[in-house]
């Protein structure tokens, strides 16, 4: 039990409460962080499930990630905007989102699927290589049918990836 002194004391100094102005910058960075992600890093997230698709080793995390870059582009700016409003924040704003994009990551856009996009590159070139291996080893039908998924796995990635190649050509 505490004594009396002690409550007295306390009762003379309360708590010190972190201004309001702070949180709702802690509150506009994070919806600019949303938005950034619903409109660039929904790509991040499709490719990178693509990519552990194609290794075969968790196929249900990796449809969960493309699950999570598909809501993200449809209902990431919606939800950013509507939590703006119900946080009474400014809107967010495309460039301040680019802004966000550019403080988190330290890249553009471009650069970071661009990386993530050579990456995939070499997923898809080892995982043909093996699947092919697996195929022609003729000693069990188990890794024939590995190294066919294998392969058809890699293919679907390099045709998913061709499409970032020949995009700025044309758009």
């Amino acid at each position: 039990m505490l004594p009396e002194v002690v409550s007295i004391v306390m009762a003379q100094s309360p708590f010190e409460f972190t201004p309001l102005e702070y949180w709702l910058s802690i509150a506009t960075f994070i919806l600019n962080a949303l938005y950034a992600i619903a409109f660039r890093g929904y790509l991040i997230f499709i490719l990178i499930g693509f990519i552990i698709y194609t290794t075969t080793y968790a196929d249900g995390f990796a449809k969960l990630l493309v699950g999570i870059g598909f809501f993200l582009y449809f209902a990431g700016p919606i939800l950013a905007n509507v939590f703006a409003q119900l946080a009474t924040v400014e809107l967010v704003t495309f460039e301040s989102a680019t802004s966000v994009w550019i403080d988190f990551f330290g890249m553009s856009d471009a650069d970071l699927i661009y990386t993530i996009v050579l990456l995939g590159d070499a997923v898809a070139a080892i995982c043909c290589l093996t699947g092919a291996i697996l195929y022609f080893t003729k000693a069990a039908r188990d890794l024939e049918s590995q190294g066919k998924s294998l392969i058809i796995r890699s293919l679907i990635l390099l045709a998913i990836l061709s499409f970032y190649y020949i995009a700025p050509y044309i758009f």
